[in-house]
């Protein structure tokens, strides 16, 4: 028996070693974990009566995609990444600028490229590249973001793709980029007038847009959800409001929800997969989803405070902001709060995003190898920038 445990004895201590010599955060990544295991059932639930096993499979693959990236990912050194924000910007502005020309239109926006087997967002890509490119020109530029025409350049950096996939048009893409450049911002300790100022412009722009019909017609009808009607245009939120309540409290159990088996429950493997899940799993099912997402966020403000340098520290807020974005659309879309706007469930829902989000948190398992204790951020290599 002995000889039997020995092995294993060997691998348990080899994996040790390796744990303590690249230090991954381990809880952030099962409870990653976690949500795909959550994630794939639902996909199957949605989807299995009209394409069997196919969207699970195609989701298996984007995962297994993904999990490698991830693994590269946590496994470089992030340092050196910093100094190639230009190169990111750039590839965010060109994957921006190809999608007007040659996605195809669905659900009135031009945000996809049919791939043949996959269908693609590149502005979902685009979520990366823009918190590693931001992040890098915040991070050299240092207390610099302090000053209006740094701000400002750093504004204008962020407002060009914004711009882009507005243009597409995609209002819950271009939500995720705003709070995106709004998590570095707080991060880089900008100073709170300045936020508050451009926060508050955006309102008023917002408010003469729909006062001025500026809104594409179904722009409008999306953004006034509360008095839509529940046979119309209310009618996807309508449907996840009745998945929810009709879940209870412990579920319909599994592939037993009536609302997604049955087919009235619209996008129930991408937008409302959480309405899904409410159905079949119940609140406790929905509470088990949300203290997971809870916990994620939670670690990633903490390795915000413990990243060992301000570049390290403005990719992790950058990730924070894009999660807390989706999640709380999300759910708040299924929850009638919120328009709907096609902003998916991270790690949950089906689709290309989860590559996305993947490999973020890759990137964020590296900084937390390198993090530290003491709040001793920007390395003095760090604190300049010719703009």
């Amino acid at each position: 028996m002995q000889g039997n445990r020995r092995p294993a004895a060997n691998l348990l201590l080899i994996t040790m070693r390796i744990a303590r010599t690249y230090n991954p955060d381990l809880a952030l990544l099962l409870a990653v974990l976690g949500l795909l295991a959550i994630g794939l059932p639902a996909i199957y639930s949605a989807s299995h009566v009209t394409d069997e096993f196919g969207k699970v499979l195609r989701q298996l693959i984007w995962a297994a995609v993904g999990l490698i990236g991830l693994g590269v990912m946590a496994l470089i050194d992030y340092r050196g990444l910093a100094r190639y924000f230009r190169l990111y910007y750039g590839i965010l502005l060109i994957l921006l600028v190809a999608t007007l020309f040659l996605a195809r239109e669905v659900n009135g926006a031009r945000s996809w490229l049919d791939l043949g087997l996959f269908k693609v967002q590149p502005s979902e890509l685009g979520k990366l590249c823009l918190i590693l490119s931001f992040a890098g020109l915040a991070a050299r530029a240092s207390v610099l973001m302090q000053t209006l025409p740094v701000f400002f350049k750093g504004l204008f950096f962020v407002g060009v793709p914004l711009a882009l996939v507005l243009v597409q048009p995609d209002m819950g893409t271009a939500f995720v980029y705003g709070m995106i450049w709004l998590g570095i911002m707080l991060a880089s300790q900008a100073r709170g007038w300045m936020i508050f100022a451009v926060l508050a412009l955006v309102i008023l722009g917002f408010t003469a847009a729909w006062k001025y019909d500026l809104f594409l017609p179904h722009q409008k009808q999306r953004l006034d959800f509360l008095n839509a009607d529940p046979t119309g245009q209310g009618y996807h939120q309508q449907q996840a409001l009745i998945a929810i309540g009709a879940g209870e409290f412990w579920g319909k159990g599994y592939l037993r929800g009536t609302q997604a088996q049955r087919g009235f429950l619209p996008e129930q493997d991408t937008d409302f997969i959480f309405a899904g899940i409410g159905e079949e799993f119940g609140f406790a099912g929905l509470l088990v989803l949300m203290g997971l997402y809870l916990f994620i966020l939670l670690r990633l403000l903490s390795i915000t405070e413990e990243a060992e340098t301000t570049f390290g520290r403005l990719v992790t807020a950058g990730v924070f902001a894009m999660l807390a974005a989706h999640v709380l659309v999300n759910i708040g879309m299924c929850l009638k709060l919120l328009p709907v706007t096609g902003v998916p469930l991270p790690f949950v829902s089906y689709g290309g995003n989860l590559l996305t989000n993947l490999l973020a948190i890759g990137l964020v398992l590296a900084i937390s190898r390198h993090r530290q204790r003491a709040r001793t951020w920007a390395n003095p290599e760090e604190t300049l920038i010719r703009m």
